[in-house]
This record gives structure tokens, C-alpha cells and sequence, in this order.
């Protein structure tokens, strides 16, 4: 069973609980119990404040999108964007013992996430970010 939405949305952060909603209704309908479902809105909260914040300092106008889908226990979610180039290597990756504001995003949603992937197609950013359903002994 296939299930998936894309939206294109300027990247004002009104939007972001829009967003949220869209993956939690997807989580929810694959399975994911609330923790889960908790986790995964930090993630996707996380990869979308980047590019409106880092991307776009802060460009309101700017345009991203947001697909998200469902397979067969597993929940796949990607941000695009073209703005600034994001390279995770090049960055520092803060530790969360590390005291200071900021930094923490990209070490949060590899926690949160089975699988987190960045790319840059052309003009376009793309992180990719995968979840897998996990039976109640896994957990």
C-alpha cells in the first residue's frame, strides 16, 4: 500500500504547523505510536526551520516543499528548497552536552530518524529522511 503527499508552500513559518499536521496524519495512519509520531515532527520541525532559517535567512517569500510517504511500515520524508547549499560535513555537529544556543538540528533528526540523507540536485537541496515502523518488542 502506497500512500503520499507533496506540498509547495512559501517558507513562512506560519506553515510549519500545516506541516506538522501532514506528517503526523501519515505517521498515525502508518502505525506509529505517539512517541514516534512526537520524534518524527521534531525532525521534519527541524529540517524545515533550517531551510527557512539557514537557507533562506529568513526569506518569508522563498519556496519549499515537502513530500511524505508511507510504505509498507516505514515513513519517508524529504524537504526541498533552493536556496544556499548545505553541506553537513562541512558543518560541526554539537554534541547535546555542549551548552550554547543553536547547532542542535541536524544532530536531532539523525537521533530521531533510521535514516537521514542530504543531497544537492542543481539548484534544488533535498534532505531525505527515513522512520521505520518497529514492532512494540523493539521498542
Amino acid at each position: 500500500m502506497l500512500n503520499e503527499v507533496e506540498i509547495h508552500i512559501t517558507s513562512d513559518p506560519r506553515w510549519l504547523g500545516l506541516l506538522r499536521r501532514i506528517v503526523d496524519e501519515f505517521a498515525d495512519h502508518a502505525g506509529f505510536d505517539t512517541k514516534d509520531r512526537h520524534a518524527l515532527l521534531v525532525a521534519v520541525s527541524e529540517a524545515v526551520s533550517n531551510v527557512m532559517k539557514h537557507s533562506y535567512h529568513g526569506d518569508a517569500e522563498r519556496k519549499l516543499s515537502l513530500g511524505c510517504q508511507v510504505v509498507d511500515g516505514e515513513i519517508e520524508i524529504y524537504v526541498k528548497d533552493d536556496g544556499e547549499p548545505f553541506d553537513p560535513k562541512a558543518k560541526e555537529i554539537l554534541p547535546p552536552e555542549e551548552v550554547r544556543p543553536g547547532g542542535r538540528g541536524v544532530y536531532l533528526m539523525k537521533e530521531i530518524m533510521d535514516e537521514v540523507e542530504y543531497r544537492r540536485d542543481g539548484d534544488t537541496n533535498c534532505v531525505r529522511m527515513k522512520k521505520y515502523l518497529r514492532s512494540p518488542a523493539e521498542t
